[in-house]
């Protein structure tokens, strides 16, 4: 169990990080033409367009990832203002305090995270598939599906062995 003392300095360790974040999701504007000294794309060299396309991925990348931390940061903060916080919620485990120094918004044990992730990774990684069921009857043999040709001639995800 977290002391007061504990829970304090966790406390202001997260509304840092929330002030943080804030400041990078505020500080993220969207990239203009004019930001580049452009009035238009058009006549812009294809290099050009592609690095300004980059910068603007790279940014909301930055602006995506500050925004899933504010959401476990405010989560946090309602744990601390429920007295959950430091409790895995799956488990109801205390999370060790060494975890909570690095990670103060973690909501989860090491071996419950593994365990969570392991289970959105299986969720995630389910069979979406293409080929023709076995007694599909259409009477056109050259039709080939996706899985037949990743067989026959591989891709850079399936490789013949």
């Amino acid at each position: 169990m977290l002391t007061e003392r504990e829970l304090t300095h966790f406390k202001n360790k997260l509304l840092r990080m929330k002030q943080e974040m804030t400041k990078v999701i505020e500080s993220n504007r969207p990239l203009t033409f004019e930001d580049y000294g452009e009035l238009t794309s058009m006549d812009n060299h294809f290099a050009d367009t592609a690095s300004q396309l980059e910068d603007r991925e790279v940014q909301f990348s930055i602006k995506e990832s500050a925004q899933h931390i504010l959401t476990e940061v405010n989560e946090a903060l309602d744990r601390i203002q429920n007295g959950t916080y430091g409790k895995c919620v799956d488990t109801g485990e205390e999370i060790p305090v060494v975890r909570l120094e690095v990670l103060p918004y973690a909501k989860r044990t090491i071996e419950a995270q593994k365990m969570f992730d392991e289970t959105a990774d299986a969720i995630n990684q389910t069979e979406l598939s293409f080929s023709t069921p076995k007694d599909d009857e259409r009477g056109d043999q050259r039709l080939q599906t996706v899985d037949e040709l990743q067989y026959e001639h591989g891709n850079s995800s399936f490789r013949i062995k």
